[in-house]
């Protein structure tokens, strides 16, 4: 084997495998944004989901509560739920969110901020659920439906991230077969073409 023949092979070999090293780094980047997305969804969003049905759920039995007139209640449970759910939207406050999702968290929190400080005067009175306590509430549960809807809309972009990342996995696969094709034809004719010397 002459010199131009051990050439044209090792630049065969050579092409073929920065190919497939180029095409392999172009995969498992998209790989890596569909994990992202895919850990994103699960982490973010879905624990989040969990944590604000948790804090809806504690903030209903309190309302019921007021709405009974439910003393012992709200005697032996109450400052237990009110703990458990500034825990919840610290929680919140730690969890990676959006500029939207952070105002609505913000807004949650001074509302039941204010809910904390109408009990407090609302026992020494003997008074429960008054007018401004069933505002607190009614705000309470908007800022929950758009926290809410918040999520599901970061989710849905999540998983057309995650989409997009798959299409261009398939896209990917699919040039890189051609041009592997492409690639073949042409190191055959580099190899096989012998010409004819005069």
């Amino acid at each position: 084997m002459n010199i131009v023949n051990k050439a044209k092979w090792f630049l065969a070999v050579l092409g073929v495998f920065l190919l497939i090293l180029a095409t392999n780094l172009i995969d498992k980047n998209n790989f890596i944004r569909v994990e992202e997305s895919v850990d994103n969804i699960y982490n973010k969003r879905l624990l989040a989901k969990e944590l604000l049905l948790d804090v809806s759920s504690k903030f209903h039995k309190k309302e019921l509560a007021y709405a009974l007139n439910d003393s012992t209640y709200i005697n032996t449970q109450n400052n237990a739920v009110n703990a458990e759910i500034s825990k919840l939207l610290e929680m919140f406050d730690r969890a990676e969110s959006n500029r939207k999702e952070d105002a609505i968290i913000k807004k949650l929190n001074l509302n039941h901020t204010k809910l904390v400080e109408l009990e407090s005067n609302s026992l020494s009175k003997n008074i429960l659920y008054t007018s401004e306590c069933a505002e607190i509430f009614s705000a309470i549960n908007t800022n929950i439906v758009e926290l809410a809807d918040e999520q599901v809309k970061e989710g849905r972009n999540q998983k057309f991230l995650a989409g997009k990342a798959v299409e261009n996995v398939k896209l990917f696969s699919q040039i890189e077969i051609y041009f592997l094709i492409l690639l073949g034809l042409i190191l055959q004719f580099i190899i096989l073409y012998n010409p004819k010397k005069n």
